[in-house]
C-alpha cells in the first residue's frame, strides 16, 4: 500500500470507522435469519478489516505483491451483509433500518443505542491495538 505516516493513520481510521458500520448493518439484518445477529456483526466487521491487511501485507514479498489492490479489501465486509440479505426470513419483525420501530425504540443501521455504542467501543479498542503494531509509522521522528 506504500502507506506511511498521516495517510497510513487516516486510512485505518476511515476502514475502522467503515468495519463499524457494516458490523451494525449486519447485525440489524442478521435479525430476522437463523443466525446470531453477534455472529453476522463479527463476521462483517473482521471481513471488512483481515483482508485489507493480508492484501497490504503481500508488499512484503515481491514476487506475490498485490498491495495496490487493499483499499478493495474493505469491500468483502459486503458478503455477510449479502448473505444475510439472502437468509431474511419474510414477516421477520425487527428493528427499521433508520428512525424508530414498531415499539418507539431509536433504531440506526437496525441497531438499538446500546448496540451502537457496544460496536463503536469495541471498534475503538481495535482501532488501538492496531495503531500499536503502526507505531513505527505513525510516530517516527
Amino acid at each position: 500500500m506504500e502507506l506511511e505516516g498521516i495517510g497510513l493513520a487516516l486510512w485505518i481510521l476511515g476502514g475502522f470507522a467503515f468495519a463499524c458500520c457494516i458490523a451494525m448493518l449486519c447485525r440489524g439484518i442478521g435479525k430476522a435469519t437463523e443466525i446470531s445477529p453477534e455472529f453476522l456483526a463479527n463476521m462483517g466487521f473482521w471481513w471488512c478489516v483481515l483482508p485489507t491487511g493480508t492484501l497490504a501485507a503481500t508488499a512484503f514479498y515481491p514476487p506475490l505483491n498485490i498491495s495496490q489492490w487493499a483499499y478493495f479489501g474493505f469491500l468483502f465486509g459486503f458478503v455477510p451483509v449479502i448473505g444475510a440479505l439472502i437468509l431474511r426470513k419474510e414477516g421477520g419483525v425487527a428493528n427499521a433500518m433508520f428512525g424508530r420501530d414498531d415499539q418507539g425504540r431509536m433504531a440506526f443501521l437496525g441497531c438499538n443505542t446500546e448496540e451502537v455504542v457496544t460496536t463503536v467501543l469495541y471498534t475503538v479498542l481495535v482501532f488501538e491495538l492496531t495503531t500499536i503494531f503502526c507505531w513505527d509509522y505513525l510516530y517516527r521522528a
